[in-house]
C-alpha cells in the first residue's frame, strides 16, 4: 500500500459547518481535487458528510475537526466503521509529519481498498 494521498485548499474557512457547506457545493472540485468521481448529492451527516465514488460504489466519508489531532483520529476511525466507508478524506489544518504518520501507519494496517486522502485546509 502507497502513502496517503495529500492535497492543499487555499480557501479561508470560518470552521467545519463553512467547510462541510463548501463540500456540498463543489463536488466536482474536490473530485477532482483528490482525484477520484463523486456521486452527487453527498449526504450532510453530524460531524461528517458522506457520499459514493461514482465508478465504484465506494462509500467515501469526508471529515473535518478542529479538535485535538489524538481526538479527531478517534472520531475518523469512529464514524469511518460507523459508515462502513473505504475512502477517508480527512481535513487537517496543517499536514505536519507528526499527523501524516499515524494517518499513513493507519493505511498501511487497511485492507487493500481502503484509501485515505489527507487535505489540509485554512480555519
Amino acid at each position: 500500500m502507497t502513502e496517503v494521498k495529500t492535497f492543499k485548499m487555499e480557501q479561508k474557512f470560518s470552521g467545519t459547518e463553512d467547510l462541510y457547506r463548501y463540500l456540498l457545493k463543489n463536488v466536482e472540485f474536490i473530485g477532482k481535487s483528490i482525484g477520484i468521481q463523486i456521486q452527487k448529492p453527498l449526504k450532510d451527516r453530524p460531524f461528517c458528510i458522506t457520499g459514493k465514488e461514482k465508478i465504484t460504489g465506494r462509500n467515501i466519508l469526508f471529515f473535518a475537526s478542529k479538535s485535538e489531532f489524538p481526538e479527531s483520529l478517534g472520531e475518523l476511525i469512529t464514524l469511518a466503521g460507523a459508515f462502513d466507508v473505504d475512502i477517508i478524506v480527512l481535513f487537517l489544518p496543517e499536514m505536519s509529519r507528526s499527523y501524516l504518520e499515524p494517518i499513513n501507519w493507519l493505511q498501511k494496517i487497511c485492507n487493500d481498498d481502503t484509501e485515505i486522502i489527507v487535505g489540509e485546509v485554512n480555519f
